[in-house]
């Protein structure tokens, strides 16, 4: 079973527990979409974990962000990351490389066999987003992104979005607490957005993240100590708004 992980975004308490709930599934290898860093607390820490645990970790556009000093941040974002890079460059190497050359080194997409790991999406993999087809023009393009675009690969994990659905041909399933468990055919096409496990915003506050066996796709969701992180957040200086909308989770 691997879990595929997204949008931790240096949030310590959210990642740890999530690693914890993994080992208890028998978890065996961890596949990350990106934004392993940016907005919270704790970069070093959650840098270091993705570093020894990751076997695939992808540039998401906060990776982009803290190697080239380019992005169109708004100003608590910005200041977020640019904190972040002064906090990891000044952190031991891990397994003898720094944590930026290890940021610097990701790459934009994986591909393993059937699956596509993005953080944005098949288009623009670094920045675009994986939009809920919200009406039925939307829901028709995806339709036929799905049947033209997803060539070489059935499905698509993507990240960047912070909600977790799946987007299918015959339309958009949304998990909840009552269904979590999908199974996917072999053959059957399928954008997976598995929501943020450090910074979700679909205004559950819930750490989420899915776990795939080949055949059973699961979303989780679990809660971890958000005042923790919030108090965190403003203990570093960043802006209070990072840390109220942990707790509102939007």
């Amino acid at each position: 079973m691997i879990a595929i992980l997204s949008d931790l975004h240096s949030n310590l308490e959210a990642t740890e527990v999530v690693l914890e709930e993994c080992e208890r599934l028998g978890v065996k290898e961890f596949l990350c979409l990106g934004d392993v860093i940016g907005y919270g607390p704790d970069p070093r820490a959650v840098a270091e974990i993705a570093t020894r645990r990751f076997t695939a970790s992808l540039m998401g556009n906060h990776e982009e962000a803290l190697v080239t000093k380019r992005h169109r941040f708004n100003p608590h974002a910005a200041h977020a990351i640019d904190w972040t890079r002064k906090q990891l460059a000044e952190s031991p190497a891990v397994n003898g490389q720094h944590p930026l050359d290890w940021f610097a080194a990701r790459k934009p997409f994986v591909l393993r066999g059937k699956m596509l790991l993005v953080h944005g999406s098949i288009y623009d993999p670094v920045h675009d987003y994986v939009d809920e087809p919200e009406n039925p023009v939307e829901s028709q393009q995806m339709i036929e992104t799905l049947s033209r675009d997803f060539a070489g690969f059935d499905l698509c994990f993507a990240g960047h979005n912070h909600t977790p659905f799946m987007a299918t041909m015959l339309g958009t399933i949304f998990p909840h607490d009552g269904h979590r468990e999908f199974r996917l055919p072999p053959g059957h096409k399928a954008y997976i957005c598995v929501g943020s496990v450090g910074q979700p915003r679909d205004r559950d506050v819930r750490a989420s993240f899915a776990t795939f066996d080949g055949e059973m796709l699961t979303f989780h969701r679990l809660d971890y100590d958000v005042p923790k992180t919030q108090k965190k957040i403003l203990a570093a200086g960043l802006n209070r708004f990072l840390s109220e909308r942990l707790g509102q989770g939007i």
